[in-house]
């Protein structure tokens, strides 16, 4: 089995997601012959009490040319709906903006025409909370190097199982395949990322999310300490830092368009890392204290809207939410807080990965 070396730290990426909510994210299938184009929307969550918005800052896309709504029936549980953007498959991510907060993806899919990402948040001690949240769904399939799965078994049968094919997508042609390790832990053979293990790596996305209706994260781990690179691994902690079993979904994209840019941090030195921008100059990356808060800055990167995310990397447990996004002097600008479980300040003395898509790139 090959096992995989993996990104470790933050990653950040501006992103969308609605709501919806079963056993899977799964939906009818069209009619015989239809031709279904393929879908990807986000929007910033950014008022966390109303009932229900049109999502209208700039900061949301919808592919179908449709609103983007948001709407809250309990307390930290929201239903974004990209309107006429009706898809099949693929994946949603989440994450908390702007405080310590933990958002997951409770299910998504097309309903009367629209398509539906159903979001859970909680605080950092697992209580259900109203939070602001970034959220993105797509099904896309292009991109030098491009693979997602959901991975809707958290135990995994031994030998591994192979995750449902609409949900999951490889663009090298192989079977993305899913291992248990133990409780949360888990190996995921995606042949886009193990291509790109020889360095192209460091200049892609990676992401994973916790899926269901509990507060848990997720991360990936550090590629340099395992044996086989060219395989990822996930672990999974409940709000103590402990291990919990629990469904995520993962993505890793490289070269997606229109603009996109990343980094992978090595000790906080942006010039031992990878990276692509579209101005070909290299981030800058300020930790702004001690408490795992840091400004990550993309020259040549700014642009309104866009999405994006963060996520811990690594070990000791941790998440890392986007507390804010901005362009000046053409540069769009990133800042991130760790913190680790039960919400406490935490500077992380890992590797981190970053990243910023600024259009309607998955």
């Amino acid at each position: 089995m090959r096992v995989s070396k993996l990104l470790a730290g933050v990653a950040a990426v501006v992103c969308a997601v609605t709501s919806a909510t079963s056993a899977s994210p799964a939906a009818a299938d069209p009619p015989v012959g239809t031709i279904v184009p393929p879908i990807e929307g986000y929007v910033w969550g950014w008022q966390p009490a109303v009932a229900s918005y049109n999502s209208a800052t700039g900061y949301e896309y919808n592919s179908a040319g449709g609103a983007v709504q948001v709407s809250r029936s309990a307390v930290g549980r929201y239903a974004v709906r990209f309107v006429t953007m009706a898809g099949q498959g693929g994946v949603a991510h989440v994450s908390a903006y702007g405080a310590n907060n933990i958002c997951t993806v409770s299910s998504w899919g097309p309903s009367l025409g629209d398509e539906i990402v159903n979001v859970r948040c909680y605080t950092a001690a697992g209580a259900a909370t109203d939070s602001r949240f970034i959220a993105h769904i797509t099904n896309r399939t292009d991109g030098a190097a491009h693979g997602y799965l959901w991975s809707n078994d958290a135990t995994p049968p031994v030998g591994g199982y192979t995750p449902s094919s609409t949900y999951s997508y490889d663009s090298t042609g192989q079977p993305v395949t899913v291992f248990g390790e133990g409780t949360g832990s888990y190996a995921v053979a995606l042949g886009a990322f193990g291509q790109d293990i020889g360095g192209d790596w460091t200049s892609g996305a990676l992401r994973v999310t916790a899926y269901g209706a509990a507060a848990v994260t997720c991360q990936v781990m550090d590629p340099a300490v395992f044996v086989d690179p060219d395989v990822l691994r996930v672990r999974c902690f409940d709000t103590t830092g402990h291990h919990v079993n629990s469904r995520f979904v993962l993505s890793y994209s490289r070269g997606v368009v229109p603009m996109s840019a990343t980094v992978n941090n090595y000790g906080l030195d942006p010039a031992a890392s990878g990276w692509s921008s579209p101005s070909n100059v290299a981030p800058v990356i300020t930790e702004i204290d001690e408490d795992g808060d840091y400004l990550v800055s993309f020259p040549g990167a700014g642009s309104a809207g866009g999405h994006a995310f963060a996520g811990i990397m690594g070990t000791p447990p941790m998440f890392c939410p986007i507390h804010s996004w901005t362009v000046s002097g053409g540069a769009m600008n990133l800042r991130v807080r760790c913190y680790q479980p039960g919400g406490g300040d935490f500077n992380p003395a890992v590797l981190f990965n970053v990243g910023v898509h600024t259009g309607a790139a998955a």
